[in-house]
């Protein structure tokens, strides 16, 4: 039976050239496990594993669920619910602060409307796939975006970016070729930190002329990234005026 669902698909970036550099068994145990804990951090909100979790203990949130097909993390809300969707918007912000104080980075996109979803049978089929991939795929950052549907699922009060329990907030999203998109965008700036500087690399802060010849879309995609940060994060702001 079709339902109603949010979903958030979410892509990690650099993956095709990540697997391309590394032997197998570096990208299993070390940068998926590692991104396995986050995964099971952010959708369960618990403390960080120990140990890389089960995909079975990482999937036990009864408002969401998750698919994980290689580069792609599905999440979706198991109930047409507020609380659901506020559990899905949580843990797309908490997953971007992990990955984005790493060197694993995720964009993703998230829309709202019918599909059919069949765990059992692996079964993840509707437009609002098609329209949360489409989202996510035009970003230039490492960050996340909701569709026109996904915004009007979000209960008028939560959409101002005043909530920290509804981690959104408008912004203009950055797309390629110089774009943008006035919507809602996840706020994952409300992760515990201290002046997170988003730098470029351990040896600079920021991408050399050089860089910006030879990856252009990755610095545009840093720079971007840096910027939310910057525009957005409370918590910064007030260290700032603390010093």
């Amino acid at each position: 039976m079709n339902k109603h669902y949010t979903i958030a698909l979410c892509d990690i970036l650099g993956f095709s050239k990540l697997v391309s550099r590394n032997k197998l068994e570096v990208i299993v145990n070390d940068v998926l496990g590692w991104l396995r804990k986050a995964v099971h951090f952010s959708i369960n909100k618990c403390d960080w594993p120990e140990t890389i979790p089960s995909f079975e203990e990482i999937d036990n949130n009864s408002n969401i669920g998750i698919v994980w097909f290689s580069d792609t993390i599905l999440i979706y809300t198991r109930e047409d619910s507020d609380q659901s969707l506020r559990e899905l918007l949580e843990a797309v912000a908490w997953l971007l602060f992990s990955t984005n104080i790493s060197t694993t980075r995720i964009r993703a996109g998230i829309a709202y409307g019918e599909a059919f979803i069949d765990p059992q049978n692996a079964m993840y089929v509707g437009q609002t796939i098609v329209e949360a991939y489409q989202m996510e795929q035009k970003q230039q950052w490492s960050g996340a975006a909701l569709t026109e549907s996904a915004v009007e699922r979000v209960p008028e009060p939560f959409r101002h970016g005043t909530f920290a329990d509804w981690p959104i907030v408008p912004y203009k999203v950055p797309l390629k070729n110089s774009e943008t998109i006035s919507t809602l965008a996840i706020n994952w700036t409300y992760g515990i930190h201290s002046h997170l500087s988003l730098n470029w690399s351990k040896k600079r802060d920021a991408p050399s002329p050089e860089d910006w010849i030879k990856n252009r879309s990755v610095c545009e995609k840093w720079k971007n990234t840096r910027q939310f940060h910057l525009d957005v994060c409370k918590h910064c702001r007030r260290l700032d005026k603390n010093t």
